[in-house]
């Protein structure tokens, strides 16, 4: 008898060939940082990650969890720069969410919202920019808004009972050009003045001063705005802090404090560096920050949390996780813009390229 004809014919089973509630359980089972690699397997797998289905299979499972996103742009004359995931495992590496579609603004603001991360206003070929976009890290896609009525730059912006509130970056003496709101259910944007009611609680919470989006804004008689830089807000056994950074270390003090009384965190000493470069908030401003630091030609990262003592008097920091983010090979210098966005200029004559970062949630 053949060889052939001893052996049983191979079968060989898809994935998707597999029932429908079996696939999404199975996915749903994954952590969404490798939702980005399975996407560009093919249209039917890219098809899956996006569907409503998969997220209410894991909503109906339990399975929830918050992810850092960071952007960099690597190259100047690369058109589609890219956003990264920050790993849960220490030892893996960031990972690319597909490419951003579009010319990235510059100077513009984020803000995050569950899974989508808005992008607004910024300089597009060097001229101010009305334009508004959502990137859905959990689809991986990205989309535009209607434009807003007038470009901005740097503006004060956050997601409020889920509409986009967006205020200053135009210069203008007329107070109805102050700020707008955008309706997704009409998918209009309206002028927005600065005793809009909406707000009144927003600019409570640090007397004197507007919070938009976790950051914290000083206003002046005429409603300017300017962004206090390393300013963080984090709700602390039911009490709102201020957190910042003071000569590359942490700091804190209450919510209502003036401008003295900072104080310095505890219990952070010989864990983070004394040279960091940037706090940012990691969940809405409520819990947790993240700080960021550079070591020799690598970019880091630590999730802190927080617990007050001693009678509520001193606040101790703990290191959630703390890895390096990116390896980027080349000496340079840093600086923190306006914005709060992470600025690399690298020491070569050849096209400095640029690493812009931002920390969003979802």
């Amino acid at each position: 008898m053949s060889k052939s004809s001893t052996e049983s014919p191979t079968t060989t089973t898809s994935f998707c060939s597999l029932p429908f509630d079996v696939i999404l359980n199975c996915l749903a089972r994954i952590s969404r940082f490798h939702y980005p690699t399975l996407s560009l397997v093919s249209k039917g797998f890219r098809s899956l990650i996006a569907s409503p289905e998969l997220e209410t299979t894991r909503s109906r499972m339990g399975i929830t969890g918050d992810h850092l996103c960071f952007f960099l742009d690597l190259n100047k004359k690369n058109p589609n720069p890219r956003w990264f995931l920050v790993s849960p495992i220490p030892t893996q590496k960031s990972k690319p969410i597909p490419s951003f579609p579009h010319q990235y603004p510059k100077s513009s603001t984020i803000v995050s919202n569950g899974s989508k991360i808005y992008i607004i206003g910024g300089f597009v070929r060097r001229k101010r920019s009305k334009r508004v976009l959502i990137l859905d890290c959990r689809s991986q896609q990205c989309r535009r808004l209607p434009n807003m009525r007038l470009p901005r730059v740097s503006p004060a912006a956050d997601v409020i009972a889920g509409k986009i509130y967006v205020i200053g970056g135009y210069e203008s003496n007329n107070i109805d050009d102050w700020g707008e709101v955008y309706d997704p259910k009409t998918q209009t944007w309206e002028p927005l003045l600065p005793t809009t009611l909406d707000l009144t609680v927003q600019k409570s919470e640090v007397p004197g001063k507007l919070v938009m989006g976790g950051k914290v804004y000083a206003m002046d008689d005429v409603f300017e705005l300017t962004l206090l830089k390393d300013v963080c807000l984090v709700e602390i056994e039911f009490v709102l802090c201020q957190i910042s950074l003071w000569y590359g270390m942490l700091v804190w003090r209450d919510a209502k404090s003036d401008d003295s009384g900072w104080g310095k965190v505890e219990g952070l000493d010989g864990i983070l560096p004394d040279d960091l470069i940037l706090v940012a908030n990691s969940d809405g401003g409520r819990r947790r920050v993240t700080v960021w630091w550079k070591s020799e030609v690598e970019i880091w990262c630590a999730e802190i949390s927080f617990e007050r003592r001693g009678g509520l008097e001193k606040l101790w920091g703990f290191v959630e996780w703390s890895k390096n983010v990116f390896t980027y090979g080349m000496s340079g210098d840093i600086w923190c813009s306006r914005s709060g966005i992470l600025v690399f200029t690298y020491d070569i004559c050849d096209s400095p390229p640029d690493i812009l970062s931002a920390i969003v949630t979802y």
